[in-house]
Parts: structure tokens; sequence; C-alpha cells
């Protein structure tokens, strides 16, 4: 069974993917993926980034799928969905850098004016924080606003969009990782 999707009529497919079709999403998916990561790349310039952006406007679309039906032409959603998202990356990535260690306030109170002690409390905060940046960029992402921006649970949710409980996940991950990353260096 062929489906009409380009143009502003609507289409089973968009009505089977509304009703949770899988199959349906699928095809859409395989219908698009490419020439939305070429359009992602344009601006973006990034492989990783514009397969990022191209799979996080199908999340989304999945996401909330019982609302495709207010979506006169989907072609022209998701082409602007991805430029949108792309643009978003690009101000996401001019953002002024903070200094990294700074960025999480990493404190280890030492003990006196010794100097080996003072270059220890270094060593782990260096060591903490190459932990902190070797984490996947979502987990990150969540852990620098939980921590750094002293953000709730719920307020990182709605800002990213994602659940309270990937947000809790992505909390759990950062500690469980950072943890094995500096027990395996010491």
């Amino acid at each position: 069974m062929k489906f009409r999707t380009r143009g502003y009529a609507k289409s089973p497919l968009i009505d089977n993917i509304a009703k949770g079709d899988e199959k349906a999403f699928r095809l859409l998916f395989d219908m698009y993926y490419q020439q939305l990561f070429h359009h992602a790349f344009y601006y973006l310039s990034s492989k990783e980034q514009a397969e990022e952006a191209v799979s996080d406007v199908f999340f989304i679309i999945w996401k909330k799928r019982e609302t495709l039906d207010k979506i006169e032409n989907i072609e022209s959603y998701l082409y602007t969905s991805v430029k949108n998202q792309a643009l978003h990356y690009i101000r996401r990535a001019n953002e002024p850098e903070k200094d990294s260690l700074e960025l999480y306030h990493i404190e280890i109170l030492s003990d006196g004016n010794d100097p080996e002690r003072k270059l220890l409390d270094q060593e782990r905060r260096e060591l903490v924080q190459n932990a902190i940046d070797s984490l996947p960029n979502k987990c990150r992402e969540v852990f620098r606003l939980a921590m750094s921006d002293k953000l709730k649970h719920k307020e990182i949710a709605k800002l990213l969009d994602i659940s309270e409980k990937t947000v809790e996940a992505h909390v759990a991950t950062a500690y469980k990782k950072i943890q094995n990353y500096v027990r395996k260096l010491i």
C-alpha cells in the first residue's frame, strides 16, 4: 500500500503514525532521513551533529505522535523542525565557554597550607573534571544543569523536553560513570 505524504493532503501514513503504528513511523523515517540529514548538515557542517539533529526531530515526532493530525504538511514540518534543531545546536555551541572547573564548582577542602596536600587536591579536581568531560553529551548537559545550575529535575525535564525519569537516569548514570572513571585512575 502506497502512502502519500507530500503536499497538504492528509495521509494514511500520518494517521497510522498518530495511532502508534511503528512500521508507518519507520517508513516516514526512511522516506525523509537522508534528505533531512543533508538539510541539517548544511547548517551544522558536522556529520554527527546533523545525525543527532534529525534523530532528535524524529524522536520528538514519535513522542508527540498523537498530535500529528494537526500538521497540514508533514514535509514542510520536518524540514522546519530540522532547521530549528540545527539552529538550536548552533546557538548552544556559540554560548560563551566557561572555565571547565568553574562549571561544576568542584571544591575539595584542604587541611591547612600543606603544598603537597594542595597539589593532591588539584589533581583530584582535574581527575573529576576529566570524568565529567568524558560523559556522553546529553548526560553531561543534564548533570551540568543539575549540579552547576542547581535546577530541579522537573525544571530540567521541562527545559530539555524529556521526562523526569530520564533526568534521574542521566544524573544516576553520570555519578556512576564519574565514580568508575575515578576508581580506574586512582
